[in-house]
């Protein structure tokens, strides 16, 4: 058994960063790009990175400017593979929609990561750079134009997710849109803003991985949740967990701290944070009072 000692001098390895994107300037952009780049050396082989954005629009170049240098990081770590999720409203009012949203948007995205899609195939391996749009629901979402948009998707080996709040349960009454979503993310309330959305996708993952271990009494209830960071870009404030994102209670700046230095502060905060049981029974809580419909 591992002994106490050697547990406590651990540093946390990132599971998951959060970046929630705004209208930060190209000065900013560049110091974002850099904590990142930094911040990469102190994640798992294996990570998921978030970026949420208001729309495409923005959000799209932001995101292709900053893959440049998730990019050149693989290239140069070989065993280091990411999921790269783009969390964002994609409205759709007409069939014409699909079209332009995907030629424009979709489409040079996923052309952007040609060189690891022809490194999979040659070594019939599994990518190492993996894209998934998570699209965020609305009242005015029509559930047939969404699963056409999902079909180009998965046609491009790009895959979906759906992130559904309150007001939008109704989307999983068609089975087909359900069938073509990669994973279907649930919201406790109608709200879709970021403290929501960041916090519904990170307790469901949680829980998710929890689940199976609770039988088997293997995991703690009270044990720290998987290390992960939530950046704030537009003013540049750094979040330890959702709890701390929800209630804003910042852990530093990015724009005025080196990432080793965001890493020591987060490693301090990681061993002493107690709520851990607290924010978990508040997990159970939620997904357990979701109206959800039946087989879901």
């Amino acid at each position: 058994m591992m002994n106490n000692d050697f547990q406590t001098n651990l540093k946390p390895v990132l599971q998951k960063i959060f970046i929630v994107l705004g209208k930060q300037d190209r000065e900013q952009l560049e110091k974002l790009v850099l904590t990142l780049s930094n911040l990469f050396q102190h994640m798992n082989f294996t990570s998921h990175l978030y970026f949420m954005a208001e729309n495409l629009s923005e959000g799209m170049p932001q995101l292709e400017y900053i893959q440049k240098n998730i990019m050149v990081f693989l290239k140069e770590n070989l065993f280091a593979r990411f999921y790269v999720n783009l969390i964002h409203r994609a409205p759709l009012e007409t069939a014409k929609d699909i079209d332009y949203n995907f030629n424009y948007y979709y489409q040079p995205w996923k052309r952007s990561i040609r060189a690891f899609d022809i490194e999979s195939n040659e070594h019939r391996e599994a990518p190492r750079l993996v894209l998934l749009p998570v699209v965020v629901t609305d009242r005015q979402t029509d559930s047939k134009l969404l699963a056409g948009l999902f079909d180009r998707f998965n046609s491009s080996f790009l895959l979906p997710a759906l992130y559904l709040n309150t007001d939008t349960f109704f989307l999983t009454e068609d089975e087909n849109l359900l069938m073509k979503a990669h994973k279907v993310y649930y919201g406790h309330s109608n709200s879709a803003e970021a403290a929501e959305i960041v916090s519904t996708i990170c307790s469901q993952d949680i829980l998710e991985k929890a689940s199976p271990n609770v039988a088997s009494r293997t995991v703690l209830m009270n044990a720290p949740c998987p290390a992960a960071l939530i950046i704030s870009a537009q003013d540049g404030m750094v979040y330890s967990c959702m709890d701390a994102f929800r209630k804003k209670e910042s852990l530093t700046n990015i724009y005025g701290e080196h990432a080793n230095t965001l890493m020591t502060q987060y490693d301090q905060y990681h061993k002493s944070n107690s709520d851990c049981l607290e924010c978990r029974k508040q997990m159970v809580e939620w997904f357990s009072s979701l109206g959800l419909p039946k087989g879901i």
